[in-house]
C-alpha cells in the first residue's frame, strides 16, 4: 500500500481535501470546508496538502523543462539569436497562469534559410516527447470513459515557420514568436476550449465574445509580451 494511501486511512475521509487556489497578483488562498474550523486534524491536513502541492509543482517544473528541451531539440533553427529567443519565450509562457494548457499543445519552430526556393523539415517525434505530452494519469482517471475525460487526452502539433528574423533586436524576435504562437492558439477551436477550461466564469465569458485577433492579443497580454510586441512593430515599420 502506498504511503499516501496509508496516511489518508489513518485520518478522516476528507483529509487532504484542502485546496490551494491561485488568485490575481500571484497570491494564493487555501480553500477549506466549514467543518474545517473546529477540526482537530487541521494542522496535519494543511501540512499534508502543502506537501502534495509542493510535489506537484516540482513534478510540473521537471516536466516543463523536459518538454522545452524536447521542443528545442526537434525544432529546426540555425541562428543562435533566434534559438535563444525561442528558449526565452518558452520559459516565460510555461510559467504563466495559462502554462498548464500548453502541455496539450506541442509547438515546433522552423527557420527557413534565406534565399532558398524551398525547404523541407523532417519531424521525428520521439517516445519521450509523446510521454511528456500524455503526462502521467492515475489509474482511476485512465479507466474513465472518453466522455468523462473531456479534452485531457487531446493535443495538437503546432508548427511555426519563420521566414526572417531581427538579428539586432532580440526583443522583436521574442515578440514575433509570441505573436505567431498566440495566433496559432487563438484561431483553433480545440486550443480555445482548453483555455476556457482554466479560466474563471467571467473571464471565459469575455474570451468567448472575442474574435481570433482579439484572443491573440489577450493571450499576449496574459503571457506578458507587450514590450516585445512594441519592439516588433518598430522593426517592421523601419523595414517598410
Amino acid at each position: 500500500m502506498a504511503l499516501e494511501e496509508k496516511e489518508r486511512m489513518d485520518h478522516k475521509e476528507c483529509f487532504g481535501s484542502l485546496k490551494e487556489v491561485n488568485l490575481s497578483g500571484g497570491r494564493t488562498m487555501t480553500q477549506s470546508r466549514p467543518e474545517c474550523r473546529n477540526c482537530e486534524e487541521i494542522r496535519d491536513c494543511l501540512r499534508y496538502t502543502k506537501q502534495l502541492a509542493d510535489e506537484k509543482k516540482e513534478k510540473e517544473e521537471l516536466r516543463k523543462q523536459n518538454l522545452i528541451t524536447q521542443i528545442i531539440d526537434h525544432s529546426y533553427v540555425f541562428s543562435n539569436d533566434l534559438g535563444s529567443c525561442i528558449l526565452k519565450f518558452l520559459s516565460k509562457i510555461y510559467s504563466s497562469p495559462l502554462g498548464a494548457i500548453l502541455f496539450k499543445n506541442l509547438f515546433l519552430f522552423f527557420e527557413i534559410p534565406r534565399n532558398s526556393l524551398s525547404s523541407n523539415f523532417p519531424v521525428a517525434i520521439s517516445r519521450t516527447m509523446i510521454d511528456l505530452l500524455r503526462g502521467e494519469k492515475d489509474e482511476s482517471e485512465s479507466r474513465a470513459p472518453r466522455s468523462r475525460r473531456g479534452l485531457e487526452d487531446d493535443f495538437a502539433l503546432r508548427i511555426i515557420l519563420f521566414h526572417r528574423s531581427f538579428p539586432n533586436s532580440p526583443e522583436a524576435n521574442v515578440g514575433m514568436i509570441a505573436y505567431e504562437a498566440a495566433r496559432a492558439l487563438a484561431s483553433d477551436d480545440l486550443a480555445v476550449k482548453q483555455i476556457l477550461q482554466v479560466l474563471s466564469d467571467s473571464e471565459a465569458d469575455q474570451l468567448r465574445k472575442k474574435d481570433a485577433e482579439a484572443r491573440a492579443s489577450w493571450l499576449i497580454e496574459k503571457w506578458g509580451f507587450w514590450d516585445e510586441i512594441e519592439a516588433l512593430k518598430k522593426e517592421l515599420a523601419a523595414r517598410k
